[in-house]
């Protein structure tokens, strides 16, 4: 009798300490969730260093194969181009853009004051301007101040930013097999294949968009600069830079590059803005039909509607930040899905089997 209560007892701790154990596990996933939340920011952050460190081993490989110096060296010589590359180009239109620039600052006013004659001679624009109007100069002046303020604030914090995620990109570029084995540890051994085939899938299908992306944005600039010159547009070197930036933006990066183009025209003629709108609509045809299938369709072949998704959803979870990575995010969730639901779970054959044709594993030479 008293041995079968001492069984029961003990059987009633086995249980109880099963019961701590489970919630102890509930409770640490929920303050990992939590704290993943907290830390987007961070992790959209490392995200954009891993793609930049992506392509800085692609050219340490590269440089390190065709002058026989290995990768150390041929990264090395990567960033020291880069840098060096960056200096020109901050001269270079230091000197020629910064002029067009200021012409910009002078003839975006102008081309604001004939969109306001305009609309002052529409029905429905004198009431917009009356209300414009019952604003009073003072909290004009103090919005101006507040706003001013917050672009100084935005500038020096996305450059810090910009040289951290920089810094980061160089150690991870430098070191690639080290944080995939720490990685790799993180995962129970047997597993540790499947994820060994998630990170070389990822990082080859991040290399293919970045350099389809790098070809396009290039595209665009060039065509978008050569169309404003052959219209006769002011500033437009400083136009194509700008539309070739933006072009990294999906959807939304074509309508933002063709606002300032579009007033400097109007300041011009309203013919002219006419024909630029018409320019910039052209060029991001031909991108649209052209240059990014041609470009990107053996690189990742991203449905259209997941990348406009993508670009909506990612910037109401993490913010508009996140529309900068929203393609590859939407990329890497892509593969996971692929490689842990469908292929191991579901038993499906490998829809892309030829994503690594080559035996090499990502981040190697």
């Amino acid at each position: 009798m008293d041995q079968a209560h001492d069984n029961s007892r003990m059987a009633g701790d086995g249980g109880l300490a099963s019961f701590a154990k489970r919630v102890l596990i509930v409770a640490l996933f929920a303050a990992l969730a939590v704290a993943a939340w907290r830390l987007a920011d961070l992790g959209l952050l490392l995200f954009g260093a891993v793609l930049i460190a992506i392509g800085l081993r692609r050219a340490a490989c590269g440089i390190g194969k065709w002058t026989r110096i290995g990768p150390a060296g041929g990264l090395a010589v990567a960033v020291l181009v880069f840098l060096v590359a960056l200096a020109a180009a901050l001269s270079f239109f230091g000197t020629v853009a910064a002029g067009q620039f200021g012409e910009l600052a002078r003839q975006i006013p102008l081309g604001s004051k004939i969109a306001l004659d305009w609309l002052r001679g529409q029905p429905y624009g004198p009431y917009i301007l009356t209300q414009a109007r019952g604003i009073a100069p003072a909290d004009v002046t103090g919005m101006a101040g507040r706003a001013a303020a917050i672009i100084v604030q935005s500038t020096v914090t996305t450059a810090g930013y910009a040289i951290l995620v920089f810094l980061v990109a160089i150690y991870l570029a430098a070191q690639p097999e080290l944080y995939r084995r720490l990685l790799l540890r993180l995962v129970p051994p047997g597993r540790r294949a499947v994820a060994a085939r998630l990170y070389e899938q990822t990082g080859q299908l991040l290399l293919r968009w970045l350099l389809g992306q790098f070809i396009v944005m290039l595209t665009i600039g060039i065509l978008s600069g050569l169309g404003l010159w052959a219209l006769g547009i002011e500033a437009p070197v400083a136009l194509g830079l700008v539309g070739g930036l933006l072009t990294f933006i999906p959807y939304f990066g074509a309508v933002m590059a063709a606002v300032p183009a579009t007033l400097v025209a109007l300041t011009q003629s309203p013919l002219d803005a006419v024909w630029v709108i018409a320019m910039y609509a052209g060029v991001h045809f031909i991108e649209g039909n052209f240059i990014t299938p041609l470009v990107q369709a053996e690189a990742t072949a991203l449905p259209p509607v997941l990348s406009l998704l993508s670009t909506v959803g990612f910037s109401i979870l993490f913010g508009i930040s996140a529309v900068l990575l929203a393609t590859p995010l939407m990329l890497l969730v892509l593969v996971i899905v692929e490689i842990l639901y469908v292929e191991t779970i579901l038993g499906a054959p490998p829809q892309h089997a030829d994503i690594l044709s080559a035996p090499e594993r990502s981040g190697s030479c």
